[in-house]
């Protein structure tokens, strides 16, 4: 397959996936990838992709987003950049990856029994925590959504507020990330090529992802969330194998 239809098709699943479900264009579009393109160019470009189409959705659900929510998140994801840039130079990048898929994996099962037995929801301050692992796993693998999607899916919001503080949410980490990326001098102009391949795709998924989630319930919907959330962190998980 011609590496320019590649990018297209897997960011037209990934934009599917991310608009139905509020996250997961990278954890989609990156493995159906994996094969052809090499990640030091798949990476830096979904970075730049996945803030274009959260802009997209938090777009489509300005009106439910609660900017107060976002401080703790804001504290932690700058941290979480600076670590997670560091750690993508230096640290072993397999151990990291297992034991992070492992923690999702299993925190995902957790929540998926539990879930007709909510707790109350988790306080705010959590969200530093939250902002911390999103920005360091997607400094570091090139997807961010697992951490954020986890808060969100505890802090019992409707889907519509869910998806709009995720798209802030991923607004925001993404430009940290990208700003982290910019300074250490990881994108180039395969990466931009890249950028321009995917983008269209992920567009037009993100708008057919918009139209469908119109059609799932609030539980649905978040059985969903919590099923991606399991899947990546299983292939975080095989992938550090």
């Amino acid at each position: 397959m011609h590496f320019s239809l590649l990018f297209f098709l897997a960011w037209f699943f990934g934009g599917l996936i991310n608009n139905l479900t509020g996250f997961g264009a990278a954890l989609v579009a990156i493995p159906l990838m994996a094969s052809s393109v090499p990640l030091d160019t798949a990476i830096p470009a979904s970075t730049l992709i996945v803030l274009t189409i959260n802009i997209q959705m938090g777009w489509k659900y300005r009106r439910h987003i609660h900017l107060e929510r976002m401080g703790y998140l804001l504290v932690g994801g700058i941290a979480g950049t600076v670590v997670g840039i560091l750690l993508h130079q230096v640290a072993d990048n397999n151990a990291l990856k297992l034991s992070m898929g492992l923690f999702i994996a299993t925190y995902a099962i957790y929540s998926f029994w539990t879930q007709n037995h909510l707790p109350s929801p988790l306080r705010r301050r959590w969200g530093i925590g939250a902002g911390f692992a999103s920005t360091a796993l997607g400094a570091i693998f090139g997807f961010n959504g697992p951490p954020l999607a986890l808060y969100v899916s505890k802090a019992g919001w409707v889907q519509e507020e869910a998806k709009g503080l995720l798209g802030a949410c991923f607004i925001m980490t993404g430009s940290m990330i990208f700003i982290g990326q910019l300074l250490a001098g990881i994108h180039n102009t395969q990466t931009l090529t890249g950028y321009l391949m995917g983008c269209p795709g992920a567009l037009l998924g993100g708008t057919l992802g918009l139209f469908l989630s119109r059609f799932l319930s609030r539980k649905t919907y978040h059985k969903a969330v919590l099923a991606l959330v399991f899947g990546s962190g299983m292939y975080i998980v095989l992938s550090s194998l």
